[in-house]
């Protein structure tokens, strides 16, 4: 067995969309729909379950398409409709503990529509490219949700 390399940081990503929260929550609720803008381009995501309640359960598969090696599981602790959700988040492949999270989306009223805001508190067992890897992935879903919801 290999030695585990532990990195912490918070990820920190925003997006200002023109279109109003309710909008925004809705395209995030809708697990469908999320499951198109939430992966980057060439890859997928598949939910077997997600229940956006406090409590409820969410569980999906992402990676390659036919592959799918990331499997992922979290608990809602804080869900407030249109404001806020807050959920764990673990990654794994195969029997492989990639990473552990706390994320927070926060959803806001601003100016242009809507600001979406979210932070992920997260521990990879596997060094800094899960960092970064998560990193990137909150800006692409953004981006995506952004160019999706404002087209």
């Amino acid at each position: 067995m290999s030695p585990v390399t532990i990195v912490h940081d918070t990820v920190q990503v925003s997006r200002s969309i023109r279109i109003p929260v309710d909008k925004a929550w809705a395209a995030y609720q809708d697990t469908a729909r999320r499951a198109e803008w939430a992966v980057p381009a060439g890859e997928q995501m598949v939910y077997s379950r997600d229940q956006l309640t406090r409590g409820g359960l969410t569980e999906y598969r992402c990676g390659t398409p036919g592959e799918l090696k990331y499997h992922v599981r979290g608990e809602y602790l804080v869900v407030e409709p249109e404001s806020l959700m807050v959920y764990t988040e673990t990654v794994t492949a195969g029997d492989e503990l990639l990473s552990s999270s706390l994320v927070t989306w926060e959803f806001r009223e601003n100016l242009d529509g809507a600001l979406v805001s979210i932070t992920n508190q997260v521990t990879s067992f596997v060094g800094q490219e899960m960092i970064d890897g998560t990193r990137n992935g909150h800006s692409i879903a953004l981006n995506q949700l952004a160019t999706l919801l404002e087209n």
